[in-house]
């Protein structure tokens, strides 16, 4: 089949509605008839996602309170294919590979009108490929389970040969020539299964057949069964294809050929599990591809529930068989109270799944949770027993681009196995599919996955080191740290993820929301503190990033006397003009500039001539030399320089007695930090508390 766009459902992220109506114009100027909604923030993004479905997405780096980032997680939270082209300010090779492995489809330059529409018909005729794949291979499966069902259903006796040889047989053809199965048949030759003395008449056909195999031809015969029994047949030969491959069929009509026999073994291929009273799994895999196939035309996003009773082997040998046939009865009674409308079938011996169509994944995985905790609570009472049960649950999703019910349900499974290794064991837990699975551990783009969705969920975890001030013990000065939680119970320190956040351009995203978070956590203190966070290098490309501190502060109600925001000196250096307009904005709201890493270039001291530090924190190496006396006289002679101006100076890296010690007579030195001090806290406390 031919699918074509012939009225193209776009969707534009923009953060100007006249800008956006341009790029319909272009669109439509071009020929590209178009049906276009803007979202001009995350809201408006979000209800158009849940509320239509779209071919291809217009997104800016920034729309309103949204972003290309936050938008590419939705995207992937909510199951939704569709094809983005990112409208980029900065085009270049560096940015396009960083939206293309963030999963943009394509990248221009967002004032490029002529490239936009040249890459939109692209991306339309990917998009025009990918849904014939996604139909043809639909179509071509629902032909196989028809042809499949067809030959099952037969009175006629049906095989598929190849080069001579058996490679398929239905049940009729199976028993007419009285083997076991039709695995047995795989090839045998189709001479055995004539009358010797039709070898010739067969032999004649088959050449003619081999010189133009689109004939159809019949060959009235003796048919020979395993135990040398003839019976007159009349023997079909036609053209076909069987599991993609080029082939024979053969249709052998006898008289015969009971119908009584079908309807019998009709009869028998009921689609209800005897014990439970659920739907089997071939019902089950019907339904599945039909939610595929759904997926694939409307965009609807359904999940699979992989459900298994945990330690079953020990109920059936305390129970019997018996009594565990009457729990697998209770949950399966329960589940279908629980599912409502939800597909429901046994799937395996104690395994079961539900599918049905969900809104998001958290839907999804809520559901799940409430289905393990349920079948935990059920208590069922068996053999005069109460017996203690419990599931453990893998959740997987059927999404706009899948292509295999097969694989749908084998990623269930999968993570229903990860979910009963959980517990030392004993299972009793969810394990919802994560795209992160499918990437290698520690590799760059799992920690570009892990980044977005702590950015969308806030998993990240701040941690506070307190500055001890020389001279003032009642000023509670805090230097603001993030790292990454992970799922084994370690963390990823900053020094780890972020160059990989920085190539991926969600450094911006994740300073902002340290800086959010922390003073949202010193709002809630008793007694005033102050906060130095760290601003890394690639957010001073954002030039709204000091406008949004200064609107962030007023609506945390934080002054910028208490806050001191720090650039290393390398970060400084490399983006000097953009550091001197963050500073000067920041400063002029009374907040501290500060300057780390300081002292590790041939001249530090040319950064003041742009920005006004108010405090700087020397290079670590500093610390490390205080036994040195050259050392010593190095460090006392840059604390001289540093503090001709007033500046504040911080010695960091403080781990043991005698550099504290030498600290404390240097002089010129206004904060003491480290691990011999106070190692980094996950929450704030004051020295009282401590």
């Amino acid at each position: 089949m031919s699918y074509a766009l012939d009225n193209l459902r776009l969707l534009i992220a923009h953060d100007s509605q006249d800008e956006a109506e341009q790029l319909m114009n272009v669109l439509r100027n071009a020929g590209r008839a178009t049906r276009a909604q803007l979202a001009l923030g995350e809201d408006d993004l979000l209800r158009a996602l849940k509320g239509g479905a779209w071919e291809l997405m217009l997104c800016r780096p920034r729309f309103g309170d949204g972003s290309f980032e936050s938008a590419m997680a939705h995207l992937n939270r909510l199951g939704k294919a569709i094809p983005v082209i990112l409208l980029e300010d900065s085009f270049s090779a560096e940015t396009v590979k960083a939206a293309m492995e963030q999963g943009a489809r394509g990248v221009v330059p967002h004032d490029d009108r002529d490239m936009l529409a040249l890459m939109v018909d692209r991306v339309v005729e990917y998009l025009r490929l990918r849904k014939e794949l996604q139909h043809s291979e639909i179509a071509r499966h629902d032909a196989e389970k028809r042809l499949s069902l067809l030959m099952d259903q037969s009175r006629d006796a049906i095989a598929y040969v190849l080069d001579g040889m058996h490679i398929h047989a239905n049940d009729n053809y199976v028993e007419m020539f009285g083997y076991d199965s039709a695995d047995d048949l795989a090839g045998v030759p189709i001479m055995d299964m004539v009358s010797a003395a039709d070898h010739d008449k067969l032999k004649k056909l088959l050449r003619s057949r081999a010189q133009d195999e689109n004939q159809t031809q019949e060959l009235e015969c003796r048919g020979v069964n395993t135990d040398g029994t003839e019976f007159d047949a009349s023997f079909t030969f036609s053209p076909s294809t069987y599991d993609g491959e080029a082939c024979t069929q053969i249709v052998i009509r006898t008289a015969g050929v009971d119908q009584t026999e079908m309807e019998e073994r009709l009869q028998e291929m009921s689609q209800k599990d005897q014990v439970t009273g659920l739907y089997s799994r071939k019902w089950f895999m019907d339904q599945l591809d039909d939610a595929v196939a759904m997926a694939a035309r409307d965009g609807q996003l359904a999940t699979v529930l992989y459900l298994r009773l945990d330690d079953f082997e020990h109920h059936q040998s305390s129970l019997g068989i018996d009594g565990a046939d009457d729990i697998l009865k209770a949950v399966a009674d329960w589940l279908s109270a629980q599912v409502g409308d939800a597909k429901l079938a046994r799937v395996d011996g104690e395994d079961f799944a539900a599918l049905l169509p969900v809104a998001d994944t958290d839907e999804a995985a809520e559901l799940a949770e409430r289905l393990r905790a349920g079948i935990e609570g059920m208590m069922p009472e068996v053999s005069a027993k109460t017996v203690q049960v419990t599931a453990s649950v893998g959740v997987s999703f059927v999404r706009e681009d899948a292509r295999s019910s097969q694989d749908t349900l084998t990623t269930a499974l999968k993570c229903c196995n990860q979910a009963q290794r959980e517990n030392s064991g004993k299972g009793n837990s969810v394990k919802v599919h994560d795209p992160m699975d499918e990437v290698a551990a520690g590799s760059s783009q799992a920690i570009t996955m892990q980044l977005r969705q702590a950015l969308e969920q806030g998993s990240f975890n701040l941690r506070y080191q307190p500055l001890m001030n020389l001279e003032d013990e009642s000023e509670h000065l805090f230097e603001v740290f993030v790292n990454l939680p992970q799922k084994q119970g370690d963390v990823l320190e900053a020094g780890e993820f972020m160059p990989v956040a920085a190539s991926n351009g969600l450094v911006g995203k994740i300073d902002r929301w340290v800086v959010l978070n922390a003073m949202r956590e010193a709002a809630r203190m008793s007694e005033p503190v102050k906060l130095v966070f760290n601003i890394n290098g690639s957010s001073l490309e954002d030039a709204t990033l000091a406008d949004w501190l200064l609107k962030a502060m007023r609506a945390a109600k934080m002054d910028g006397s208490r806050l001191t925001f720090q650039l290393s000196e390398g970060d400084a250096t490399t983006y000097l003009k953009q550091a001197g307009v963050f500073a000067e904005k920041l400063k002029s709201a009374g907040c501290g500039i500060s300057i780390s890493r300081f002292g590790g270039g041939l001249d530090p001291f040319k950064l003041f001539q742009h920005i006004p530090a108010s405090m700087v924190k020397f290079e670590g190496s500093f610390t490390q030399e205080l036994s040195k006396g050259e050392g010593r006289e190095r460090l006392a002679s840059i604390i001289k320089q540093v503090k001709e101006d007033n500046r504040k100076t911080v010695v960091g890296f403080v781990e043991s007695a005698a550099q504290m010690q030498a600290l404390w007579t240097l002089g010129g030195v206004d904060y003491l930090q480290g691990f011999y001090l106070q190692a980094p806290m996950d929450t704030l406390q004051l020295p009282e508390s401590a």
